[in-house]
């Protein structure tokens, strides 16, 4: 056992224990352990026992100590009735999905039903409880604000394993082999495929310029954008193009909506990364006409598009067969879709996947989840009765968009491992949501005083915090 196992372990340990002393600080720590997840030296399970690993038996003891202390503590289920709802249907869509998987795996998939159990609902349901945890812990504007830390921390986690496995030598011969060595490390060194990386910082670095703005104190201010500017490298180096797109789509969203003053900055860093990244650049540039030397080459939509041009008509033919109800979950493997394709096991784009397995009925039911949250983050992001909502809604906001734009070229809308962080951010901008309704005018949403080194929240960019009503919504 090596010494990062070791104290793994023995972190866990300690973590498991003191949940039973005080839930909430051993749910910060199990998230940040998250950066860690899937690198290939965790150990998969204990004594050989499927699904008996270190990070279950973790957040199983904190899930039980959650439940018994929240009682102590005098929380309320007081869930919204139109996210309750929809969330039983996203969790209902996913649960039939599983079940149609479960029932006929069909010969072209090659595990276990232990596996698809474990695989597609034991631990899209786990993935999912740091979520509800957070929503029923953060009623402290201490608790948000260390929580929101948390999470942003794991990306930062991330964003340093994957420059120290890139490192900085982009002397590639082309952007095709920067993807491929990319690929190639980091998926054995860090764990997660290079496109779910990129997607995953490229909201990851606005949603730490959004939590800046939650401090007054200039050297906060600039260490925050300096990790901004280290997360913002390690997506650079993921070699995602459709990261890359994520990343100044989501900006431009926001600074069009609030933060104008930073528009100038998205074409700065652009061609910053196009100047001293020229492996970067090139990857960027693949599959578009180029003038090398006198020799112009044509476009490839092909190469631009990673192949996907020519599986998406696949699957949108394989979804007519199925328009309303869908194939299951992983429906492009059990389909035997993956075994004509070859290297494909996945459509490469999120929302054909889910029409894939779930048909036009799972579509509608499992989707407005997300749609619901993403009003909600919006709201908060452009509230100004309390600098928090925007900070809450910013970050949220950004790993929600994140997901939703890189959707189109990869992804997924099942809970999974890379959305832990956005799953989370989210519970805390619900509570956030519901605090605000729950107020009264004029008055802070969260008890608690912020310490001297944060925003004064009396007075928001020189305005004092308007004490006009609100319209309450328990939807």
């Amino acid at each position: 056992m090596s010494i990062r196992v070791t104290l793994l372990t023995l972190i866990v340990i300690f973590l498991s224990g003191y949940a039973f002393k005080n839930w909430f600080n051993a749910l910060i720590g199990a998230i940040v352990l998250f950066a860690f997840l899937e690198h290939p030296d965790m150990p998969r399970s204990i004594g050989g026992v499927p699904g008996f690993n270190l990070w279950n038996v973790l957040f199983l003891c904190i899930t039980f100590a959650w439940l018994s202390q929240r009682t102590a503590e005098g929380n309320e289920w007081d869930f919204p009735k139109g996210v309750l709802i929809a969330l039983w249907l996203y969790l209902a869509v996913m649960t039939t999905a599983f079940l149609r998987a479960l029932i006929d795996p069909t010969l072209f998939y090659g595990g276990t039903r232990m596996d698809i159990l474990i695989d597609y609902f034991i631990n899209p349901i786990k993935y999912l409880l740091p979520a509800l945890m957070l929503y029923d812990g953060c009623r402290s504007r201490q608790r948000v604000v260390v929580a929101i830390g948390a999470i942003l921390f794991v990306y930062l986690m991330l964003a340093l394993q994957t420059i120290r496995v890139m490192g900085f030598n982009f002397n590639f011969s082309s952007g095709a082999e920067f993807s491929d060595q990319a690929g190639f490390r980091l998926t054995r060194r860090v764990g997660y495929h290079r496109v779910d990386m990129s997607m995953m910082l490229a909201g990851a670095s606005w949603a730490i310029i959004a939590y800046s703005r939650y401090f007054r104190q200039l050297p906060v201010k600039l260490m925050l954008f300096g990790t901004a500017g280290v997360v913002l490298i390690g997506q650079a180096v993921t070699g995602g193009r459709m990261g890359y797109v994520t990343w100044g789509l989501v900006g431009l969203t926001l600074c069009v909506v609030k933060w104008r003053k930073l528009l100038p900055l998205i074409p700065a860093v652009i061609a910053g990364i196009l100047i001293w990244m020229p492996a970067v650049r090139d990857r960027m540039l693949e599959g578009f006409a180029q003038n090398e030397g006198g020799i112009v080459s044509e476009t490839d939509s092909s190469e631009i598009t990673s192949g996907r041009s020519e599986i998406w008509p696949l699957v949108i033919d394989m979804i007519g067969e199925s328009p309303v109800i869908g194939y299951g979950r992983i429906a492009m493997q059990r389909i035997g879709l993956r075994a004509e394709l070859g290297d494909f096991n996945h459509p490469h784009n999120a929302y054909l996947e889910y029409m894939l397995d779930n048909g036009v009925i799972g579509f509608l039911c499992g989707m407005p989840i997300f749609m619901l949250l993403f009003w909600r983050c919006f709201s908060l992001f452009r509230d100004r009765d309390d600098l928090l909502y925007e900070v809450i809604g910013g970050v949220a906001l950004s790993l929600l968009l994140a997901l939703m734009i890189a959707a189109m070229g990869a992804q997924t809308f099942y809970p999974r491992e890379g959305t832990v962080g956005m799953w989370a951010a989210l519970g805390i901008a619900l509570r956030a949501w519901v605090q605000r309704n729950e107020s009264l005018p004029g008055q802070p949403a969260f008890a608690g005083a912020p310490a001297e080194w944060v925003v004064d929240t009396d007075e928001y960019e020189g305005q004092p915090i308007r004490e006009s009503g609100r319209h309450i919504d328990t939807n």
